[in-house]
């Protein structure tokens, strides 16, 4: 319809030119026609474009999606782009994942069109209508109102077999009855029954919130297979046990498994394979009526279930001072949890008392079905029959439905005479034994306790920082062995200049321009070589679209041909129209279904490429004061984030620690080597009970400052509460052996301290040669022997300070701070090899690409983790 107005403008317009001019003579026809006539038709394509209206709408904007079915909705951007990442608001019962992009320019009729899609996987959870409301997102056009899209939900079918999830698998929760009594421990059964040749795999655990319930963990899969209406069923059960301390009446929430379905072939011959999909499985909700337990007898302590209590004395013939062990010990099936000990047992003052905790040992993966025992040690003090009393233990019984108690038999100690009479101790005093006392023994001597020093408070943590301190952030060891060369034969003026040089060629502003075009020409020479295979051509054709976009400096990553248009024609007007027909064949070759390229395109990209000049690197740059005297701008960097930080210590003791915590976390990327920053941003995470990514920044700041008391508290009580405890920091934190000389200075230090030693060996070679040419008198030799001596040591204690570091000395080292997924390439999908990524992991990344970074383990493992999931340690 577009194609038809624009036709109907040209006519229009045409028609009008022809009428304006039959009034003059036939030879001005004949000669102004043509240019009026392509007037008109440039004026008609420039309207057809410019009257294009930039929308944003979901696609498709209404429907049926299938209950806890992953579905896909897309975002649709014409004529925009969005600006950032979009807020798609909340929707009550749909779930949106994270979502993957793509774009498309089209020519239709002279028109040029242009599409950017988000296409997000979505999973309603409730069976209504979801509406998605109304909002408003940014676009590089401005804000644009997005429509409101409506969707019903109804039963998911499995792929083309037009049967719903419910027809080929069931999932079920099983227990005997609906009444149970409060804390009576009963089975709980999950059943998933999937017809055979539609199961393919379970996709997770069973994800269940039994919540009122106590309950054990679930028993191991039990496969099976059963014939059901003809059809031959994959079974599939799992146990487990709870029991709800409250009377009431309670909805359990359904318990929900992710299952892999096969949903048929595809493809033909030997490249079918079968294609699966993923279902979530969920129970019905199960309901459970407790009923409260009847009234007890007074020494009833909350115990439920079937137990039994046994008694034992060993021995029953002590002598005087001999320790007697009287054990008790209950075991049984019930409330576990809510038993809180054994009774309580009566003895004769005629012993002392020796009673250790109670010990409690439950059968393996069980919660509720175990023993609890207790010794008591009894150490009589004179000679005599005792009768240790019967204990009792009342519990109910769920079998009966009554209350029970159960004794255990009294037994009598008889108690001889000792071979030496005992001290008679003091009333609730430690046992005391006299042995061939005189009798004229004098009274004995106080005995005064073992010294016991109090249990001191838990570690919490500290003030903030006002002060900044910065530590020296670790060289790349390269530089590193340069800087030890360099300051060995060459005078301070030199390695002056070129610092000086190499910031202001690292500053330039042309240098990514540079850069880009070297590569450029790269790719063109290897498309020489390439030859006919598309795959290789496309590969090297998005590296050219890549360096091309840098070149120019194209600020997105998949620009329209009016943005390279209007941003080439910024800096070089006659170059834009070439390098902008080469990126839209580019596009097409690409994109397009034939895949073609002209054959004369790498010889017109190096004709435009050989026309590009971009300025050199000017020599005279860096006698610039900023390349000069770098201290001077490190100075006003350093001071540049207190103004940023200075409300950060209120909102912090105000108890506004997310506030605080946004401050600070602003003030570390402009500074990442001010360890006081690190300090506190971890103080304002750890008030927030983030202790994990809290250990990760104070590990950095020890790191940058090892030797402050701070730096070690902070990582002693980080390891402490985060669970993380990487062997390297837990021997930093204790400070032991050759942790102990390595920790007293920061990595960076030592790399500094190393490129020292090398600068006194210099020194000492100097003295030398002074003392050979008769400069200096005779203190020089030994004087230059001492400096050797001393240059050696501080280079020893370098080296081996850095070696303990390991990979913690690296520049662009990284500590996973919680648990993540280790991927073989940087994208989701599930095809790739993962594994687990634990939190504590020390690496170094030595790539980026969108939001990922790749890691280089110390074992030479290397893998893609997301970037949020890491803490940089110096950057």
């Amino acid at each position: 319809m577009r194609s038809n107005r624009n036709f109907t403008l040209v006519a229009a317009v045409g028609a009008q030119s022809c009428c304006a001019l039959s009034g003059g003579s036939s030879r001005g026809r004949s000669k102004t026609a043509p240019l009026l006539f392509f007037a008109s038709l440039l004026l008609a394509l420039i309207a057809g474009t410019t009257l294009r209206a930039q929308t944003v709408r979901w696609e498709p904007g209404a429907g049926q999606l299938g209950y806890n079915q992953v579905s896909e909705l897309s975002l649709v951007f014409e004529e925009c782009e969005p600006d950032g990442a979009p807020p798609v608001p909340q929707v009550d019962g749909l779930t949106f994942g994270r979502p993957s992009q793509s774009s498309e320019t089209q020519m239709i009729n002279f028109k040029v069109s242009r599409r950017f899609t988000l296409t997000y996987p979505v999973r309603p959870s409730k069976r209504s209508t979801i509406t998605i409301p109304a909002f408003t997102i940014q676009t590089d056009k401005g804000a644009l109102r997005v429509a409101t899209a409506t969707y019903s939900v109804g039963d998911a079918t499995v792929g083309n077999s037009g049967l719903s999830v419910a027809d080929i698998s069931t999932a079920k929760l099983n227990v005997p009855k609906n009444t149970f009594w409060a804390g009576e421990v009963f089975p709980i059964a999950y059943e998933l029954s999937v017809i055979k040749r539609y199961f393919h795999s379970p996709a997770s655990n069973i994800d269940w919130q039994p919540t009122p319930l106590v309950v054990e963990d679930w028993s191991k899969p039990e496969p099976s297979e059963t014939m059901l209406r003809g059809e031959r069923r994959f079974l599939v059960t799992q146990t487990t046990r709870a029991y709800a301390k409250q009377p009431g009446s309670f909805t359990i929430k359904p318990a929900q498994q992710l299952v892999n379905l096969n949903v048929g072939p595809v493809g033909f011959g030997l490249f079918a394979q079968q294609s699966v999909e993923q279902r979530v499985l969920a129970t019905d909700p199960l309901e459970l009526t407790i009923k409260p337990l009847p009234a007890g007898p007074g020494d009833f302590s909350g115990a439920v279930g079937t137990f039994a209590l046994v008694s034992k004395v060993v021995p029953t013939a002590p002598a005087v001072g001999e320790p007697v062990t009287w054990t008790l010990e209950l075991t049984g099936i019930g409330n576990w949890p809510d038993i809180p000990g054994l009774p309580q047992r009566e003895v004769s003052s005629d012993f002392s008392v020796v009673q250790p905790k109670s010990k409690r040992t439950m059968k393996d993966n069980a919660l509720f079905e175990g023993s609890l025992s207790e010794d008591v040690v009894l150490v009589p003090n004179k000679p005599g029959s005792y009768k240790l009393g019967s204990v009792k233990f009342t519990y109910f019984d769920t079998a009966t439905s009554s209350y029970k108690t159960i004794t255990t038999e009294p037994v009598t100690i008889t108690v001889g005479p000792a071979a030496a009479s005992p001290v008679t101790p003091p009333a609730n005093g430690p046992v005391q034994f006299s042995l061939n006392a005189p009798a004229n023994t004098t009274a004995p001597t106080l005995k005064l306790p073992d010294p016991v020093a109090p249990t001191p408070p838990e570690n919490l943590p500290r003030d903030p920082l006002l002060e900044s301190r910065h530590g020296f952030a670790p060289m790349r060891t390269d530089r590193l062995v340069a800087l030890g060369l360099l300051s060995s034969v060459i005078c301070p003026l030199l390695l002056w200049l070129a610092l000086a040089a190499q910031r202001s060629r690292v500053l330039d502003p042309q240098r990514r321009r540079r850069d880009a075009r070297a590569a450029l020409a790269g790719v063109l020479e290897r498309m020489r070589t390439v030859g006919p295979d598309s795959a290789a051509r496309n590969a090297q054709l998005r590296l050219w679209q890549l360096h091309t976009a840098a070149l120019w400096e194209i600020p997105h990553a998949a620009p329209g041909a009016p943005l390279i248009q209007e941003t080439i024609a910024a800096r070089a007007k006659d170059a834009a129209g070439a390098w902008s027909a080469l990126w839209n064949e580019a596009d097409r070759a690409q994109h397009s279904r034939d895949g073609a390229l002209p054959q004369d395109w790498p010889l017109r990209a190096e004709g435009a490429l050989q026309a590009v000049r971009v300025p050199s690197w000017p020599l005279l740059s860096l006698f610039a004061p900023r390349h000069l005297l770098p201290f001077l701008f490190a100075l006003a960097v350093a001071f540049a984030p207190a103004v940023a930080r200075a409300d950060a210590p209120a909102d912090y003791k105000a108890g506004r620690f997310a506030a605080a915590e946004s401050t600070w976390r602003k003030a570390v990327t402009t500074s990442p080597t001010d360890w006081t920053l690190r300090h506190n941003l971890g103080l304002a995470l750890a008030q927030q009970d983030r202790w994990a990514e809290a250990t990760a920044h104070w590990t950095a700041a020890f790191l940058l400052a090892p030797s402050d008391e701070n730096t070690r508290s902070d990582l002693a009580l980080g390891l402490q509460r985060s669970g993380m405890a990487p062997p390297e920091l837990v021997e930093f934190s204790r400070g032991e052996g050759r942790y102990a000389l390595a920790r007293a200075a920061s990595p960076g230090t030592w790399q500094l301290a190393s490129i020292t030693a090398a600068l006194l060996i210099a020194a000492a070679l100097c003295l030398l040669l002074l003392k050979g040419y008769h400069r200096v008198g005779d203190w020089a030799r030994p004087t230059a022997l001492i400096v050797v001596l001393l240059a050696i040591l501080l280079a020893a204690a370098a080296t081996f300070s850095l070696r303990t570091y390991g990979q913690l000395a690296h520049r662009d080292a990284v500590l996973v701070w919680r648990p993540s997924t280790l991927r073989s390439l940087p994208t989701e999908a599930d095809t790739q090899k993962t594994t687990a990524l634990s939190a504590g992991s020390i690496a170094i990344v030595d790539k980026t690409f969108l939001g990922w970074s790749r890691l280089n383990f110390a074992g030479g493992q290397t893998g893609w983790a997301r970037t949020e999931d890491l803490v940089a340690l110096y950057r």
